[in-house]
């Protein structure tokens, strides 16, 4: 019968070992890290959209007024040309009569 002798030998490392696993840690902090510092730096764009936000707000403001002015009041359009603005209510009765009278003619 043969005997065998078992040799002590220093079993194979298995899975990735302890370098991988620290880089895996020095990785998730620097990412933590820059997710703070970004999250810091996003303080001054806040400011800076809030005041954007305001401005916006204005000028939609005078935008509506001055929308709201040009279809409810009389004016010129290009007075060389003889152009005029009229309001659109009072366009709607000068126009409507016409319309009628087209669909009243039609058999």
């Amino acid at each position: 019968m043969t005997h065998h002798h078992e040799t002590s030998q220093t079993p194979a490392p298995k899975g990735p070992g302890i370098f991988l696993g620290i880089a895996v840690v020095v990785l998730l902090l620097a990412a933590v890290a820059a997710g703070l510092w970004i999250n810091r730096t996003s303080s001054a764009t806040e400011a800076e959209d809030a005041a954007r936000s305001v401005e916006r707000t204005k000028n939609l403001a005078e935008l509506q007024a001055a929308d709201t002015a040009t279809l409810t009041t009389y004016g010129w359009n290009d007075r060389a040309k003889g152009v005029v603005r009229v309001p659109i209510t009072r366009a709607m009765e000068l126009v409507l009569p016409t319309l009628t009278k087209g669909q009243n003619a039609q058999p």
